[in-house]
């Protein structure tokens, strides 16, 4: 195991800091147990991304648990268009590692790879760091709780966003955009986000990412369950009856206002069962239809 403890005794000045590599992508996992919002921190990874004109993915994944359980974002970030992930990681960050075993298949690291995971959390499982992959270790949930209103995952944007080279204005950029709560938080938050990118900057070897010239045109940021929606709304479909499921639940949320601007109709049913016969009415009667459920209600709709 190659691991590397990082402190403030370490810093090194930009002066004396070895140049990175670049590359023309960088594969990311941000990953932690249910509710630590990786899944947040990736977004906003994404959004900074588009911001410093580049492009990216990210694949949302978790465990079977019904709540908490552990979650990963997994993202790829390029100077190019890109439609897939790549077939190794270059980082993953974890802010804890409860149950991150289990991503091992879905998460396979680079013989050159970084491991980054908080200091109180113990070492990562051994499958992360059998191909040869190193391990740093940072005091995240410490670093935030120096910041009185901050969250972890703030500060684990701020070394993520570092370590993969997008540019500091976009990374605040994209926090100041998403906020919706008081501003004493989102200074907060950019506090503990400066932290992080403080924090990254003692971390060398891992190559970073050019990011191009900002964006002179909006780009696109939406997950696949909203351009399903969008493919189905250009399909011609009008009418949407379903029950709430995760993950389907994000395409009909997404499509219940965007119908009503086409004159279509979403109507959340008492079930599973009665939306797959409402949908069956409705093309019956020459409206196209479609309902969205997962794996439990699709088997209720097959009674």
């Amino acid at each position: 195991m190659k691991r590397i403890p990082v402190n403030q005794s370490q810093h090194d000045s930009d002066a004396g800091s070895p140049a990175r590599d670049t590359a023309q992508s960088i594969s990311i996992a941000l990953a932690g147990s249910g509710g630590s919002g990786v899944m947040t921190a990736g977004n906003l990874l994404l959004d900074a991304a588009a911001k410093a004109g580049l492009y990216g993915l990210m694949v949302r994944t978790s465990g079977p648990q019904i709540r908490g359980g552990e979650a990963a974002a997994l993202l790829r970030l390029a100077r190019t268009q890109t439609e897939s992930l790549d077939d190794c990681f270059d980082l993953l960050l974890a802010i804890d590692w409860q149950n991150i075993h289990r991503f091992a298949d879905e998460i396979p690291m680079r013989a050159s790879g970084l491991l980054v995971g908080d200091s109180d959390e113990g070492e990562p499982p051994p499958v992360f760091l059998d191909g040869g992959a190193r391990f740093v270790s940072l005091p995240l949930k410490k670093m935030a709780k120096a910041i009185p209103g901050s969250w972890t995952n703030m500060v684990a944007l701020g070394v993520t966003g570092a370590l993969a080279g997008v540019p500091v204005a976009a990374l605040e950029e994209a926090l100041r955009a998403s906020w919706k709560r008081a501003d004493t938080a989102l200074q907060a938050n950019l506090q503990a986000l400066q932290a992080g990118i403080q924090a990254a900057a003692d971390i060398h070897g891992m190559p970073r990412i050019a990011a191009g010239a900002a964006a002179s045109e909006k780009r696109w940021l939406l997950s696949g369950n909203e351009g399903a929606g969008f493919g189905a709304l250009r399909g011609g479909v009008r009418f949407v009856a379903a029950y709430p499921i995760t993950p389907a639940t994000e395409l009909l949320e997404w499509m219940a206002p965007a119908l009503t601007k086409v004159g279509g109709t979403l109507l959340q049913a008492e079930d599973e069962l009665a939306s797959i016969n409402m949908i069956v009415g409705a093309s019956f009667g020459g409206v196209p239809s479609l309902t969205a459920t997962a794996g439990p209600g699709l088997a209720l709709m097959t009674e």
